[in-house]
């Protein structure tokens, strides 16, 4: 976004640059949290004298916790405020970090960790929320590509980063970096965030849920109800693809590190064009139209990955796969955000992204057996599948007129 950009309804209040880099700040550190323990796995098991199976679990532990607190929080701040569920949400995130630093128990390190995901799952939502609550659907594409660059950034730079810092230092220090910058985050929220106007913008649109404030509500309703799921397919499709992807190069090709490492910077570049793009484009031919297209040319795309041998050609279809992941980030997300008022936004977004930690959680599971009995094209078809049922359920949601 360039400077600031009006709310919905109200030209004299403004979206200032300084909250939204730290809205967007503060997610992305949320984000980049839950990538972060892949790479330190074996120096925290190591430190607390446990198997790496039991620090795995903390990675469901944060996921559920994560959930459950959006579902909860998510309510209560669209009867009342978002600013003090997000300023909460990022102290007692800061908090968790730090005591992770602190504690010497893994019992300790566990809750902490279990505290943080709820955390960082309110921060998801509300942050979704609160922008959209401020800028208006016809420009929402643009303000959302910053969401979705911080959904491709966090893993894409966060998780070399930490590696490299923790191999420099005590791989604790990378957790009071964490709580430093949550706190500073949390309090530059309490300066810069004032509530958007929840004053009507004029007639609503019938597709529009009015008086749903109940997770029942918006499955009863068609539209919302497509919404919802879309989520499952969207995030469970990919992670099947992305998780397997490297034992498949691995395996079949012999890909070195070096070799899966210049993939992953590939595929995340594009992703990150893909995120940054796919917003405005969506602002000015259609969020819903974009969203479907992503999905079915993702579809297309990782059809074609096992038929590839280990030339060069594979960088560039990995690289377009990860384009067309991310191009439906941002409209999908300013899409789903009018779909409900403003009274309802919070709960919606919450549900959406509890439906796409249980796709994530089906895929993985199921993702493994179907690599070891017929191989990564079982898991493409997978992902095909899921992508074109994300498409299929969007039909069902109708493009909120502007």
């Amino acid at each position: 976004m360039n400077g600031s950009v009006p709310v919905s309804g109200q030209s004299h209040d403004y979206f200032p640059w300084k909250l939204e880099a730290s809205l967007i700040g503060l997610l992305a550190l949320a984000l980049m949290d839950n990538q972060i323990l892949a790479p330190l796995l074996p120096e925290i098991a190591s430190h607390f004298g446990v198997g790496a199976a039991r620090v795995g679990l903390t990675v469901s532990g944060y996921a559920l916790a994560a959930a459950v607190a959006a579902l909860l929080i998510g309510p209560l701040s669209d009867r009342s405020a978002r600013r003090p569920f997000l300023v909460a949400a990022g102290m007692v995130f800061g908090f968790a970090s730090l005591s992770v630093f602190f504690t010497g128990s893994f019992f300790f390190f566990a809750t902490a960790r279990y505290f943080a995901g709820a955390s960082a799952g309110v921060i998801s939502a509300l942050v979704v929320a609160s922008i959209a609550d401020r800028v208006p659907y016809e420009r929402r594409g643009r303000a959302m590509s910053w969401v979705a660059s911080a959904y491709v950034v966090a893993p894409m730079l966060g998780v070399p980063a930490v590696s490299w810092l923790a191999g420099e230092s005590e791989w604790r220090a990378i957790y009071l970096l964490f709580g430093g910058a949550a706190a500073v985050l949390s309090l530059s929220l309490t300066v810069w965030f004032t509530e958007a106007s929840t004053a009507d913008t004029g007639e609503r649109s019938h597709w529009v849920l009015e008086t749903s404030h109940n997770y029942y509500g918006f499955l009863k309703n068609k539209g919302t109800a497509a919404g919802a799921l879309s989520a499952f397919f969207v995030s469970g499709g990919i992670t099947g693809f992305t998780i397997y992807l490297f034992a498949y190069l691995s395996t079949e090709f012999g890909f070195s590190l070096t070799a899966r490492g210049i993939v992953f910077l590939v595929s995340g570049g594009a992703a990150f064009l893909g995120a940054l793009g796919a917003g405005p484009l969506s602002d000015r031919i259609g969020k819903r139209l974009v969203a479907i297209w992503g999905n079915v040319a993702l579809a297309g795309l990782v059809l074609i990955v096992p038929s590839l041998g280990s030339g060069g050609i594979i960088y560039v279809v990995l690289g377009l796969v990860g384009l067309a992941a991310a191009s439906r980030m941002a409209p999908l997300q300013s899409l789903v955000t009018e779909l409900v008022s403003r009274e309802a936004r919070s709960a919606y977004v919450a549900l959406r992204n509890t439906f796409s930690q249980l796709g994530i959680a089906v895929c993985a599971a199921v993702g493994g057996p179907l690599l070891s009995s017929w191989g990564f094209g079982a898991v493409c078809m997978l992902t095909a599948a899921f992508s074109l049922t994300a498409a299929l359920l969007l039909l069902l949601v109708e493009e909120p007129k502007v």
